[in-house]
């Protein structure tokens, strides 16, 4: 039986076209919405970005540092790249919308790293988080572009105070971060140093916190406090320490004359003295020009040694020249001097150059001489001491070059020598040969007087002569009684004279003994007045040298 394939015919199918929308398509056209909606609000809600140029990019990574102000985050690196010199890095950061705002021209950014300066340590937080750019908001216009700062500002700007510069010839001891000192109690803080543009002051500005600020006044004065300050001079030795945190760092102090008046305004310039006694000396204004002629030695006299009256400062030395005369062959010294007449109280301002000049004339004629003095037996240093002298030889003032020569008179030393050497001349003229002859013969004579033979023999004889004056009496007593006891009485007195002259003259007798030792040192005195008579007469000044 056969069976007949089965019919494999597939049937064509039949397309018709779809007349509507299909729910399909409403998710991903959802999402891409979604999307879209998410980019705007981002791109809408983003803050602007800024770029912050840096020396180096120490401790900045980006995505992961920071930017913060007073620890709050407001912003983020986004990128570290290279500047097109190669000479610093630029950091764009992405700014927190809700913080844009406070970006200005006059903002500042800086990294915060750990550090250590002289007002302390700062930025330990970072060893674990990690170094981040801190953000200081100020007023003004938008800016996109900065430059960073490479170390944190010591005062922020939110700080009251007020800033003023000081100029110096000599930075001294004066560092960024240093202190500010009013009477000993910390007020502000140095800014920092930079030479002028001559290269001949350093311009040095200083912040003074409120209410401090109100003690700085137009007449304030500043001075260096280094910590130590040592000076040895014809003035003698001035020491000072001050704080321990100057010791350190250094620092600067300030006082007012006015006491609390009107305030300094702000960036008022002030000049810093090199310590507080130089602060008196720049009040004076006047200086009046003399000279003054020295025949001795002047080793130790500096220039800016004093020059005092009667202890007192008067004025200052200027210069020092020596003057050779080849006519007549001295070599003074010249010494340049400013007085200044502001020290005297009765001195009147007004006064003219040739007023002041009059008055010296007069007290020169009074007896007014310079005088080198020692002022400072450890190091030698001299000071030109002005006093009257009663019994100065006259003497007029004369002008060199149209300032005039105040007479000098030798120091004390020089006087002394003078004195010594006259005597020594005086000495030299005496006939000191003829008297250590003369000397010599009368010890020679007497001497032999007393050890001569006759002189032994006379007193054996009144010896002899004292034994048989004795026997006599004796024999009288026996004949004539109490007339003969009282020569023998007689005699006894007359042989204890003998004894007592034989005791003083005798070979062995202390008085003979002490002549003979008399006239020795007699002879050994005229052989050194001979000797020393001989050195002087070949170095005269060996009185004061020694031999």
């Amino acid at each position: 039986m056969s069976t007949a394939p089965p019919d494999r015919t597939v049937a064509e199918p039949t397309l018709r076209k779809s007349r509507g929308f299909s729910l399909v398509w409403i998710v991903p056209i959802v999402a891409a919405a979604v999307g879209i909606w998410l980019a705007v609000t981002t791109v809408l809600n983003r803050g602007p970005l800024v770029a912050v140029t840096f020396v180096t990019a120490d401790g900045l990574e980006a995505g992961k540092t920071r930017l913060k102000y007073r620890d709050v985050d407001v912003g983020t690196v986004e990128a570290v790249r290279v500047t097109d010199d190669l000479k610093g890095i630029i950091v764009d950061a992405r700014i927190e919308k809700s913080f844009a705002s406070n970006i200005t021209e006059n903002s500042r950014f800086w990294v915060v790293r750990p550090r250590v300066g002289f007002s302390g340590v700062t930025g330990l937080g970072t060893l674990l988080s990690g170094a981040y750019i801190e953000v200081e908001p100020a007023e003004g216009e938008r800016a996109s572009s900065f430059v960073g700062l490479e170390e944190p500002p010591l005062i922020r700007s939110d700080v009251e105070g007020t800033q003023y510069k000081l100029i110096a010839d000599n930075l001294g001891s004066v560092n960024r971060g240093a202190p500010v000192y009013y009477r000993g109690f910390e007020v502000g803080q140095i800014l920092g140093h930079q030479l002028s543009d001559d290269g001949k002051q350093f311009h040095i500005p200083i912040f003074v916190r409120s209410p401090h600020d109100k003690l700085v006044a137009p007449d304030s004065h500043f001075w260096d406090v280094s910590g130590i300050s040592f000076r040895a001079g014809a003035d003698g030795i001035d020491l000072k320490i001050a704080s321990v945190a100057s010791l350190i760092a250094g620092g600067v102090e300030f006082s007012s004359p006015s006491g609390q008046g009107q305030p300094a305004p702000a960036d008022t310039t002030f000049t810093l003295f090199p310590d507080e006694s130089s602060i008196s000396d720049s009040r004076i204004a006047a200086h009046i020009p003399y000279v003054i002629d020295f025949d001795g030695s002047v080793r130790g006299l500096q220039v800016g040694a004093p020059v005092e009256f009667r202890g007192i400062r008067t004025g200052t030395v200027t210069k020092i020249e020596l003057i050779p005369d080849f006519t007549s062959g001295k070599a003074p010294i010249r010494v340049f001097v400013d007085l200044e007449p502001q020290r005297f109280a009765n001195s009147d301002p007004a006064d003219t150059i040739e007023e002041q000049y009059e008055r010296t004339r007069h007290l020169v004629s009074l007896g007014l001489r310079a005088q080198l003095k020692t002022g400072n037996l450890l190091t030698g240093d001299l000071f030109i001491s002005m006093n009257l002298v009663p019994d100065a030889p006259p003497a007029k003032v004369e002008m060199i070059d149209g300032v005039p020569l105040i007479p000098s008179v030798p120091t004390d030393l020089e006087a002394l020598t003078a004195s010594i050497s006259g005597l020594l001349d005086r000495l030299s003229s005496l006939p000191i040969e003829d008297v250590v002859d003369s000397l010599q013969r009368s010890a020679s004579t007497v001497e032999a007087l007393v050890s001569s033979p006759e002189a032994t023999a006379g007193l054996q004889d009144l010896a002899a002569a004292g034994s048989d004056l004795r026997n006599l009496i004796a024999e009288l007593e026996a004949a004539s009684g109490p007339m003969a006891r009282s020569a023998q009485t007689a005699v006894g007195q007359v042989e204890q004279t003998m004894q007592s002259v034989d005791a003083m003259l005798g070979q062995n007798s202390t008085l003979r003994y002490q002549l003979e030792r008399v006239l020795q040192e007699l002879t050994a005195a005229a052989r050194s007045i001979r000797s020393f008579a001989e050195l002087l007469d070949r170095d005269p000044s060996a009185i004061i040298r020694g031999r």
